[in-house]
């Protein structure tokens, strides 16, 4: 072992060594303190003792310097000394092993490359065989993945032949990779393993998502758990990507609404990233398996491309609505994002009941305002071309709740408790509520039973009417135009919106928790206010229908921002209507279908019989394998043979379709921080490391010496006393 140490654990102990010194200062203390004086009758009896003086002076001195050793070697056994050797792995090692496998298991891990059969995680767990294959007994090990299941600790906890069986069972699964936190999750498992050296090895493709751009100080804290550990594990980042992909993808694939009707047409916009080298690619978009459009993809142009169609519905009912990239050119070794879906909702009528807080007001009320704004009267002879049907009502009605996806607030009055239970009902069932506050609006009645202090209807209690100055006005600000709805304000309109007039609104208290403001007034209110409550979403107004409080009602801007807003509060409860690959889907199911039987059909033409999720507590359908992208059917066969059928959407995580690898500044970044190795998988050792770096502790030797040294000036003071002579009074005889 090298004497000199390499590292020493505790630092900040250095000053400690000034305590070596301590038997001198007090040896130099002692001895300015003596008096010296000349004695003359001395002087013959000192001069016969010079060489028992020399003697004196010699033991004190190696008494001295046995002591600051001792004292030397016990601070420097606390400062922790170690020497880091390398030594050699072979069958005959005494050490024992204990491997962490962390395995990436997104998406977009199955990208096949073309050299080799197989996906980049087939490629991963072939690495990982041969490292368990060169445990023996006594070693360990631990597979761990993102979704992984969780073992309750055991004797066979670190079973090899189990943790075989774990790494043959790994799957794709949802999400994307996350580098830092399956580090951190891989050194607490690491801390588990009762090991002499413990290595941690993540296989991943290295894909720029997993590692976040602000990461020093979460590096900073994994270093910090890394130097906790004794033995602190090594990490092995093993490359399993390839470091040049050729992958076209649809990043998007998104319609101006998810619910639509047979009035109009609707428009659809896809957005293509071709990879170099493309040639004869079409993007191709169907309806129900029909051909609706087919646009030819250049080779030259831009990287990103975007592209809008529009398609007029003729019937009712539910449209599987796909784009895909088709062509010579189009297979590449990720097809999972080659394809997008979307499921349409389509309807020839959805009707609006309107409550108009105060039915006196007729067609000076908000309701008559919506009424016009949602089924325009152009004369007998002309029907309206929407689907919209708005009736207005004085009180809610079970018989009009019963067929209706949407509810209409204007203005907030007092109502009876069977009526607001009704209400409530509604929305808590994935019914879609839209309230708009007048002048009119019962404040107390508000607050008091649809607030229920966040409990309610509202998404935040009612404070008091707010007015502009005479001449003055609010105007609409902080608007998200991200949001479904708001999104047709983007460009020429957003100007528009900020300059309507507000006059008078309500203030309102803190929102809910949940709740997101969509829009302020430049008073600093807030103006739209959306939550949810149960299966249902509420959209909130803090302003009346009707020109009163606000200018909209009489802007070009009030019917297509009322005709979105109902379309999407209609979605209901399944507002993404599917999920990301990897994702659960969830289907509502009515009181009267709970003991109907629900059969599956995958995208690939599989049928399955599942059951309902009653006895989990929802009242519905989950279904978490959705490794295929596609539309997936679920048949809802009740016992008196009426069948309801829906349909959600499965597509592949854009995020996860980004194929762009980790940069060398961010790799080089992980190596000084946390000591990362990184390995290609095709290296010719698959991983295993021949040799590792040992950390010998020197504090044990030195606490041992200076233990020994102690017993040492013990001894000599004993030799020392025995040795003295006891001098006779008055000298010889």
């Amino acid at each position: 072992m090298n004497p000199l140490p390499d590292t020493f654990h505790n630092p900040y102990l250095w000053p400690l060594l000034l305590f070596a010194l301590l038997p001198t200062l007090l040896y130099l203390v002692d001895r300015r303190r003596a008096r010296r004086l000349d004695w003359p009758a001395l002087r013959f009896f000192l001069t016969r003792q010079r060489a028992r003086l020399r003697w004196i002076r010699l033991r004190e001195a190696l008494l001295i310097l046995v002591r600051s050793l001792a004292l030397f070697l016990v601070v420097y056994a606390l400062l922790g000394p170690a020497t880091r050797v390398e030594r050699e792995l072979s069958s005959s090692s005494s050490l024992s092993r204990g491997l962490v496998l962390v395995f990436d298991t997104s998406f977009s891990m199955s990208y096949s490359p073309a050299e080799e059969a197989g996906d980049l995680l087939k490629r991963a767990k072939a690495r990982a065989r041969t490292l368990l294959d060169e445990l023996r007994p006594a070693d360990s090990a631990l597979v761990v993945s993102p979704p992984a299941v969780d073992r309750a600790p055991g004797n066979d906890l670190f079973d090899l032949e189990k943790t075989r069986l774990d790494l043959e069972d790994l799957e794709l699964g949802g999400g994307p990779f996350d580098l830092l936190h399956a580090i951190d999750d891989a050194i607490g498992k690491a801390a588990l393993l009762s090991a002499d050296i413990r290595e941690i090895y993540i296989f991943t493709d290295h894909q720029a998502g997993s590692l976040p751009a602000k990461k020093e100080r979460s590096l900073e804290f994994l270093a910090s758990r890394l130097a906790a550990l004794d033995p602190a594990p090594s990490i092995t980042l093993v490359d399993c990507g390839a470091p040049e992909t050729s992958n076209h993808r649809i990043v998007e694939f998104k319609s101006d609404s998810l619910v639509t009707g047979t009035d109009a047409a609707i428009g659809f916009h896809a957005r293509v990233a071709l990879a170099p080298g493309a040639d004869s690619l079409h993007l191709r978009v169907t309806v129900n398996g029909e051909v609706i459009a087919s646009r030819p993809l250049e080779e030259e142009g831009p990287a990103t491309r975007e592209l809008s169609f529009s398609h007029r519905f003729s019937s009712a009912g539910t449209a599987r609505v796909s784009a895909e990239l088709v062509g010579e050119g189009a297979g590449d070794g990720l097809p999972g994002d080659d394809a997008r879906h979307l499921v349409i909702e389509v309807l020839d009528r959805l009707e609006v009941p309107i409550i108009q807080g105060s039915p006196d007001k007729g067609r000076a009320g908000g309701g008559h305002w919506l009424d016009l704004a949602l089924f325009p009267r152009y004369g007998e002879g002309q029907p309206p071309k929407v689907i919209f049907r708005p009736v207005i009502l004085g009180s809610a009605e079970s018989g009009v709740l019963a067929r209706s996806r949407v509810l209409v607030l204007s203005g907030i009055s007092s109502v009876e408790p069977r009526e607001l239970e009704l209400i409530e009902n509604f929305v808590r069932r994935g019914g879609g509520l839209l309230a708009f506050a007048d002048a009119g609006t019962d404040r107390l009645f508000a607050n008091d039973r649809l607030w229920q202090e966040g409990r309610g209807l509202l998404p935040a209690a009612l404070l008091k009417r707010q007015k502009a100055e005479r001449g003055e006005a609010y105007h609409p600000t902080a608007v998200n135009l991200e949001h479904p709805v708001l999104s047709i304000f983007k460009g020429v309109s957003e100007a528009d919106l900020g300059r309507l007039a507000i006059r008078s609104c309500w203030t309102t208290g803190p929102v809910k928790e949940k709740a997101a403001i969509l829009s302020r007034t430049s008073g600093g209110s807030p103006w739209i206010i959306e939550h949810s409550l149960s299966d249902g979403r509420i959209i909130f107004f803090a302003t009346g229908a009707d020109p009163a409080d606000t200018d909209l009602p009489r802007t070009p801007l009030f019917v297509p921002l009322l005709h979105r807003l109902i379309r999407y509060l209609a979605l209901g409860p399944s507002l993404a209507i599917g999920c990301n690959q990897g994702g659960t889907l969830e289907v509502a199911l009515e009181a009267d279908e709970r003991a109907a039987e629900i059969q599956l059909i995958r995208p690939n033409g599989e049928t399955e019989k599942i059951a309902d999720s009653t006895g989990t507590g929802k009242r519905g359908v989950s279904w978490r394998k959705t490794t295929q992208t596609g539309f997936y059917s679920f048949d809802i066969v009740q016992k008196n043979s009426d069948k309801r059928t829906v349909t959600l959407a499965v597509n592949m995580d854009p995020a996860e379709s980004n194929l762009e690898r980790i940069d060398a500044d961010s790799l080089e970044l992980l190596e000084r921080k946390l000591g990362v190795d990184r390995l290609r998988h095709s290296q010719g050792r698959a991983g295993l490391r021949r040799s590792v770096i040992v950390e010998l502790e020197h504090w044990p030797y030195a606490l041992l010496a200076g233990l020994l040294l102690l017993l040492c000036e013990l001894v000599l003071l004993r030799g020392f006393a025995s040795s003295r002579s006891p001098q006779q009074a008055g000298g010889s005889s």
